[in-house]
Formats: C-alpha cells, structure tokens, sequence
C-alpha cells in the first residue's frame, strides 16, 4: 500500500511542512473518553501498587544484592545523566523520563545506600511529586481562553508556591522519617483537614471534591499531540507522570519496610489482635471451619489490601492537602475566564503573538479531532476564500464577519463589502466595531463609508466616472469596463458575439461622440440620442436595434443619484469631495460597505456590483499598490458573469483577496455557462457550512481524498461431525476520507463545518485534503444582535438622494446634454408669446403643403435582390 493513502481521517497535518517556530496559542486537546479515561487510571494505580507490594514483599534490609553490580553499573550512569540533562535545560520531564526513575529506583534499593540517603531520595521524591502535580495542573487551568500574558504572569506566581510547597513537603517527610518526631506526624495527619477548611477563592464554582478529581484525572490521562497551537504539559507527557507515581510507590515502600514508625508493622499487630478475638469468639459460639475460614480471610484480606495501598495512597495524602490552595486558585481562575468569550481572547493573543507566522494568520476555528486551532496565514486570502452553507447555517456569523474583522483589527489592509442580501446589518456593524476596536488598540484611525442605491438611505457619492484613473483610459478601454461591468459581455461564440459587439459599438460610438460624459445620466441620454440620430454608415440598423437593451441599463443606473454625483450637478462640495475613491483603498487603510439589496432591486443592485469590482480593479492598475485590499462579496452569485474566472485571475495578480460567500455551488450554474470550475480553480480556501445538494454531497466526498480503512470479518463453518469453527480476518482497503454520513451529520451540527485550503501555508499545512473543523461566535449573541439593529449611519460627506421623479419635477427642465465636438442639439421655442394664425392663414399654409406633395416625384419601388 502506498504511503500517501495513509491519511488521517481527523487530520491529515503534514507535519514535515510546518515552520520552525510554534504558535504561542495553547489550546486544550478534547478529554478522553470517560471509559477511557477510567481505565488508563486504573491500570497506573494497579501498576503503582504491585510495584509497591514487590518492594514489600522482597526487599529487606540492608538491601537488594541479587542485581549487584548490574544495578549499580546502569544505575549510576542513567541517574547523573538525567540530573545533567534537566539542570542544563531546566526540563522537568528529564526528572521524570522512566530511564532516569528507574536508575533512582534501583539505586536507593542498593544494600550499598545508607539508611541517610535513602531518606534523601523519598523526601525528594515527594517535593518533586507536589512540585509537578500542581505545575501541571495550574497550566492546564490557564490555558485559553486565558490571555497568554495573564498566564504567564498567573504561572511565575504559582511556580514560586509551589517549590515552597515542595520544599515543606521534603521538611516534613525528611523530619518524620529520619527522627520519627510526633510534631511531623501531627502535622501531616492534620493537612487533610486544613486543606478542607481553606477558604474557597473568589470566583470558584466548581466544588471541590470535583476539583480534586480533574486534577487527578488530568494529571493520569491528558495527553496532547505536538501540533501547533495545543497545550503542552510543561511536567511531562502521560506517561513520564504515570511514572512519577509508580516510583513514589517504589519510595514509599521502601520506609514502610525500614522506617521503626512504618504503619505496616502496626496494621499487623492489629489485624493480628482481631484475628484472635474474632477467633475466641467463634470458639465459644462453637462455630465450624469454614466460619473460622471465613472471618479469618475477611480480616486478613482487608489488612492486606490496606498495605497494599498504602504506597499509592500515602503520597497523595501529602501532595493534595498541600497543594490544594493553588489548585483551588488556578481553577477559581479557570472558571472565571471559561464566562468570557474564548474567541475574542484567542483573536487578541493572534495580535499580540512574537511569532509572525502566528501574527499573521487568521483564526477558523479548531479541528474536531484533536482540537488544534485552525491558523490561516492572511496571504491565503489574497488568493480567493468562499464559504458555501444554506441559508441560517453560519456564512455571515462564522465566516465573514470573523474574518472581517480579523482582518481590519490588522490595521494595514482595506476591506471592501458588496453586501448583496443587505436584509441586515451585521456586517457593517462588524466593520464599525473593528474600527474603533483597532482605533483604541492601535491607534490607526480607518475611515469607514457607506453607499446605498435606496433612496430612502444617507449615502456617498461614487461616480465610476470622476475616479482619478477614468481620464486616463482610452474609449475602448471605457467601453470594456462599462460593458464588462453591466454584464454587456455575453461571449464571443455565435449569437452571444454577436449582441455583445453591439453593446460595444453603441457604447463606444457614444462616448466617441460624446467624450466629456461624466454620469451615468448624460450617457444614457447620449446613447438615446445616438440611437435616434446615428446615419447607416456610422451605426449599423442591427447594431442600433440591438443597443436598445445598452440604453435601458444606463437608464437605470442614471436613476441612481448616487452615481451621478459631480460638481455641476448641485451637491454641495463637501459631498464631491468626499465621495468614494477607489484609488484611495490602495494607498491607506479605508473600509467601504455597499448596500445593495438584490431583493429590493434585482436588476440594478447587481450591476453598481459588478461596476464596483470592475472599477477597483481598474484602480489597481493605475495606481500604487501600498496596501493589500480585500473584497467581500455576500451572496455573489446574483452579481455573476461568464467572465467570473478572468475577473478573479486579474484581481489576484493585482493584489485584490477576493472573500466569497453563496449557499451552494449549484447556485454558479447559469442557463448558458457553468461556473464551477472557474471557482474550483480560483479560490485557494472553501469552507463548506452545509451540504444539502446531491451533487455538492458528492463533489465533496471525491475531493476528501483516499485512506487505508481496516476491514474484520467473521466467518463461521461447520464440519462434518457437526464441529462449528469460527474464524476472523483483518484486511486493508482503500476507501473515501469522508462518507455520506460524515457529511449529513457535520452539516446537521450547528458549528462544524468542512475546511480545504489549497497549497497549505504556515500552520495550516492540510495537503489540501479538507478537514472538520468547528467554530464558534467571536461574539456573544447580545453584541451581534446590537450590530444587526445598529441603525444607518449620517456621516459628513453623506446626502440623501431624491427619486428621480422628484429630481425632474423640482427642476421643471429638459434632460441636459454635455457639450461636446458632435453636433449640438437644441429646443426652442421662438416668439413663443406670439398670437395665433388666423383662419384665412391657416387655409392658405396648408393649400401650399397639398401642391407640394402633389407636385413631388413619387418614390421608386425597391428592386429584391434574389438570393442565390
């Protein structure tokens, strides 16, 4: 089988691929199963007491001599390099690498090693446990959502408390076991009940019994893969812990056989006594053997199951209590920080992060599988992201509004939105939010301006035609914008090269004609008049027939006041001059949302869309590109063309992310031409929120990519003599990453989603296969609903515009007409006050217009050109 069919189901990371560095972000993996879990604890505990009661049983002083000189040749060796190791690098885990516990074990069990050290080694021993236990558990509490400042400022603090802790712990151990001092006794028989009367800290809800459990349970289970992003135990993997525990087993024996005060001899010496009354008594009662049998194992099972304990329990009995008011803090603390939103804590730690791989990616979510957070580095959207999901599954909430607005907290991009569904305004409000958001955290001050084609609504003005780079095209390179961009442009096959060479003619006879038109208005009346006016060999009557349908277009977009906002057109100057700008969003951070309702306005939203995508890149061609721009299109698809694949080509090499948003694929089928693969081939991120189509279920499930699945059967035969033989077998197969169910069931969850980045950059290395990742809000429910409520905006520069209707009959004037090198056309009315004819004149004027026509040859009949 090859290598490459074994991919991860979960996530296939290509860890070769990763950058040096590693993300400062610490996230949780997901817990283990709770059988899982309990088993992985119990098989420690067992293993920590049968090594405890090995030692009971064989080791007697002075010593163990049957390993010499074995023990003592790796012994020594194994032990001084671990000590090397983690005093040169400050590491726990080479304390606790099962190498260098052994070598400790086998040590202090030496007959060679006094009585002095080996006291030494069990005091160490528990201060190094108590150290750890509690290490471990403060990061796991201060993990995110927690800023990464406040936890590391919140693990220095605790650090210093619990090597002080670790050192009471060695105090009172070595005291108890080297002077047998009732004082020491006291003291660690009374920790338990200190530990239960602590004041709980402020903020803590979890009780306590369940605090002690988690840590416990972390401590035993939590085991994190070395990916990007996931917390990593600062003590030592699981199995380094699990360690730790058996060899305080080891330890703890070894006084329990040595030590004069060792509990075991008085557990004895009781069991014994009790043995023995229990033993008269059923002597008088008269009871049988199996009574005696009976009583007598009860007693001395019980005995020796409390022996056995004793090494796994005695240890914690000094760790929990001491440590308990740091585990108390830490988890106070964890519950305080779970009540914010982790989201908005993660983006703010992206910010602040020393790692610029990390700094500049933008956060997704995290993979369901193991919990690792998905890190995009922004480039990647340079190349085109579109998010695909029904309607209600989480486009606007858990996708473009997250990014938005990680992408303006950056402070050195613009971000342009075509809000087509403009039904609401979340996504202005989340551009208004992260303006001022990155105004107090960084000082950079983003303007923000809005357009709308709704009457009703304050707007700036944008006339494509008074943009800075306007003057500098030629007529035709005019005339490919303004058809392009009204989807004048069909094609060039037959029938559709045809009406799109019309289009093309009309519009650039006009603007030959008329050169100077500077709105959308004037030109729609040029080409009315062109239309009427134009001679056969300027115009063909083709052509004029089908530049109707040229002129209806500019009528509507001269209907929109908002386009055809110039100086001589009676706004004031503070509306002129600051009206949208393309060319600006290239040289400083600028945020422009344009509100046009597809619903409201199905004809014309689509085409001031199309119009600012086309300008925009045209802007990017004429000026200096400072600073990365980003256009966000929601629900694109009722803005597409045929030239969709071309526009999202140009707009890449001019350094123009393009941020897509529709409910399916399916949507990009037009009656003509099939969209799809121009978007499959342009975009470098999709993420799929729901998949409801068939075809859509299926085109994800081939572009999952293959794995190697383990199939079991069972068979069963029976022989002749009726002998029944049951039989299994295990084989590899190649099958689909993802299968139908997976895909019904992420789409059913109300946050997951599937994720397939294309060439895989800084920490999203995915090899382009997709994955399951899940998302949260960046904010919480109120702060979105505040932003969709939040009302339009009246900003200086903004005016309200009038119906066109309303426009004409305030004026009382006839449609202008630009001055131009054409003929000039006029309507005047001459002596307009003048009285009218008389009868007498009237008889005679139209007397004259009869001899006229009379006198006038009639017209030739036309001769019909046979076909061939």
């Amino acid at each position: 089988m090859r290598d490459t069919y074994y991919q991860s189901v979960g996530n296939p990371l290509q860890l070769d691929r990763l950058p040096t560095t590693r993300p400062e972000t610490e996230m949780l993996p997901p817990p283990l199963a709770r059988h899982l879990a309990f088993s992985q604890v119990m098989t420690t505990a067992l293993t920590a007491v049968g090594a405890g009661i090995a030692v009971l049983l064989l080791y007697r002083y002075p010593g163990v001599t049957w390993l010499e000189p074995y023990d003592l040749i790796f012994a020594g060796p194994a032990f001084v390099a671990g000590l090397a190791a983690w005093s040169i690098t400050g590491q726990v885990r080479w304390l606790l690498h099962p190498i260098t516990l052994l070598a400790a074990a086998l040590l202090c069990l030496n007959h060679r090693i006094p009585w002095g050290l080996q006291v030494l080694a069990v005091s160490a021993a528990s201060g190094l446990l108590v150290y750890a236990f509690g290490r471990h558990w403060t990061t796991v509490c201060t993990a995110s959502p927690t800023a990464r400042s406040t936890a590391d400022v919140l693990r220095s603090q605790w650090q210093l408390q619990l090597l002080a802790l670790a050192g009471i712990a060695v105090f009172l151990t070595g005291v108890l076991l080297w002077t047998d001092a009732l004082l020491a006794k006291v003291a660690i028989v009374t920790l338990p009940l200190a530990a239960a009367v602590v004041p709980a800290p402020d903020g803590l809800c979890t009780p306590r019994w369940k605090v002690l459990v988690d840590s416990l349970v972390s401590w035993f289970t939590y085991h994190a893969r070395p990916l990007p992003g996931i917390l990593q135990s600062p003590v030592a993997p699981a199995r380094y812990r699990c360690a730790l525990l058996v060899l305080a087993a080891v330890f703890t024996a070894i006084p329990l056989v040595r030590w004069p005060g060792s509990p075991v001899l008085r557990l004895i010496t009781m069991a014994q006594s009790q043995h023995q009354a229990v033993t008269e008594q059923l002597t008088d009662r008269g009871a049988g053997a199996f009574e005696h049998l009976r009583y007598g194992t009860f007693t001395w099972g019980l005995t020796f199951i409390a022996i056995a304990l004793l090494p796994v329990v005695l240890p914690w009995m000094l760790t929990l209590p001491l440590t308990m008011p740091v585990l108390l803090e830490a988890a106070a603390h964890r519950d305080r920080s779970q009540s914010s939103n982790p989201v908005q804590a993660t983006l703010a730690d992206l910010r602040r992060s020393p790692d610029r791989v990390e700094r500049g990616s933008i956060y997704l979510g995290r993979v369901v599988a193991d919990g690792s957070p998905v890190l995009v580095p922004r480039d990647v959207f340079r190349e085109h992201a579109h998010g695909l999901g029904d309607s209600g599954a989480g486009k606007t909430s858990l996708f473009l509004c997250p990014i938005i607005e990680q992408l303006v907290m950056q402070g050195d991009c613009s971000v342009i939105v075509l809000d087509l569904k403009a039904d609401t305004l979340e996504l202005l409000g989340t551009l208004q939010a992260a303006a001022e958001a990155v105004r107090r955290e960084r000082g950079v001050r983003m303007p923000l301006k809005t357009f709308s084609n709704q009457a009703a609504m304050p707007t700036f003005a944008f006339n494509p035609m008074t943009q800075p780079f306007w003057a500098k095209f030629d007529l035709l390179t005019r005339t490919d914008i303004l058809c392009g961009a009204n989807g004048l442009t069909y094609g060039t096959d037959y029938g559709q090269g045809f009406y799109s060479s019309s289009n093309a003619g009309i519009t650039h006879h006009t603007l030959k004609t008329f050169p100077h038109v500077s709105t959308f208005k004037e030109l729609a009346e040029c080409i009315g008049n062109v239309i009427s006016t134009a001679k056969r060999h300027e115009l063909h009557p083709e052509i004029l027939r089908a530049g109707v349908h040229v002129h209806e277009v500019m009528k509507r977009l001269a209907a929109c006041e908002p386009l055809n906002v110039t100086a001589s057109t009676g706004h004031s100057p503070e509306v002129v001059q600051q009206a949208i700008d393309l060319t600006q969003v290239f040289q400083e951070p600028q945020l422009l949302y344009f509100h046009l309702s597809a619903t409201l306005s199905p004809s014309g939203a689509p085409e001031i869309a199309r119009l600012v995508n086309y300008m925009l890149l045209a802007a990017a061609t004429q000026t200096k590109r400072r600073h990365p721009v980003f256009l966000v299109i929601d629900e694109f698809q009722r803005m597409v063309a045929s030239n969709l694949e071309y526009m999202l080509q140009l707009a890449r090499s001019m350094g123009v992310g393009v941020i897509l948003a529709n409910q399916s694929m399916e949507d990009l089928k037009k009656s003509t031409t099939n969209l799809i693969p121009a978007i499959e081939a342009n975009c470098r991120l999709r993420q799929w929120f729901s998949v409801s189509s068939s075809d859509d279920q299926q085109r994800l499930i081939n572009a999952s990519g293959l794995t190697v699945d383990r199939a079991v059967s069972r068979s069963v035969s029976t022989n002749s003599d009726g002998q029944r033989t049951v039989s299994y077998s295990e084989s590899e197969q190649v099958v689909n990453r993802f299968t139908i169910n997976d895909v019904s069931l992420t789409s059913d969850h109300p946050f997951r989603s599937f994720l397939r980045i294309s060439r895989g950059a800084g920490y999203a290395q995915y090899g382009g296969l997709p994955v399951i990742v899940e998302s949260t809000y960046h904010i919480s429910k109120d702060e979105y609903d505040r932003r969709r409520s939040l009302p339009w905006p009246m900003l200086p520069g903004m005016f309200q515009p009038q119906r066109l209707s309303d426009v004409e009959m305030s004026r009382g004037t006839q449609p202008h007409v630009p001055r131009s090198d054409g003929p000039q056309w006029s309507a005047e009315i001459i002596n307009g006050g003048a009285a009218p004819l008389s009868e007498s004149d009237t008889k005679s004027i139209e007397d004259m217009f009869q001899q006229f026509q009379q006198s006038a040859p009639a017209d030739k009949p036309r001769k019909r050109r046979n076909k061939p």
